[in-house]
């Protein structure tokens, strides 16, 4: 019996080698090949194309073209959405600060979610009560839209752009738009309730002993 299990054990190993040097010789390195084979149960057709998949994504998303740029943003906008607080917790404990600064700072940092949502809620409000708002704003979201999908299709005489890039350049056309449909005015006033929503709330709520921890947290990262 022992030497029953030793030889199944040697195939095994056999098998796991010849499994591992075929997925090798594709040009996938041996960690991301065994990590395939675990995930899939040792099944190499399906890890190869796992590891297919996962190989064009990282080529996508290092060209900052087409779906990598939507997702690199959507990543972005999850990644601040999460940070959400309780509503109940965003409008207790008013007080006069003693230290204004770091008051703010502070919140800025542990609201950023909240202060988002509220500004996108006005913003949406906005564009309700001024239909002309929300024409110019859906034009100005295709434009962007537009530098997003564009990907890595080659620009005449430029080549092919990142994703940086791409929204600069649409902030030309998108400002242009902006500017002869009128709304400029519009959107200076609702830029001046949210800055005055966001900077109030941040000056006036108190500190929590969260909202501190998550700034000094903050702080010692960027160092």
């Amino acid at each position: 019996q022992r030497r029953t299990r030793l030889t199944y054990r040697h195939m095994g190993a056999e098998l796991s080698t010849a499994r591992v040097s075929r997925l090798t010789a594709l040009g996938f390195d041996v960690a991301s090949v065994r990590a395939a084979l675990e995930a899939c149960d040792g099944d190499v057709d399906r890890a190869e194309q796992h590891l297919r998949q996962e190989r064009a994504r990282r080529e996508t998303a290092a060209r900052g073209g087409g779906d990598g740029g939507a997702e690199e943003i959507g990543r972005a906008v999850n990644s601040v959405l999460r940070e959400q607080r309780p509503w109940s917790e965003f409008g207790e404990r008013f007080l006069w600060p003693e230290h204004p600064r770091e008051r703010m700072l502070t919140n800025l940092v542990y609201y950023r979610a909240n202060y988002l949502i509220l500004c996108v809620a006005a913003t949406l409000v906005a564009m309700l009560l001024v239909p002309q708002l929300l024409f110019t704003a859906g034009l100005v979201a295709m434009t962007f839209g537009g530098a997003v999908a564009l990907g890595n299709t080659p620009v005449p005489h430029i080549g092919p752009l990142q994703l940086e890039q791409r929204l600069s350049l649409a902030t030309v056309p998108a400002a242009w738009l902006l500017n002869s449909s009128g709304c400029a005015g519009a959107l200076l006033r609702l830029a001046a309730v949210c800055g005055g929503m966001v900077l109030a709330h941040a000056l006036l709520r108190a500190r929590s002993l969260s909202s501190r921890w998550r700034y000094l947290h903050e702080q010692f990262k960027g160092q």
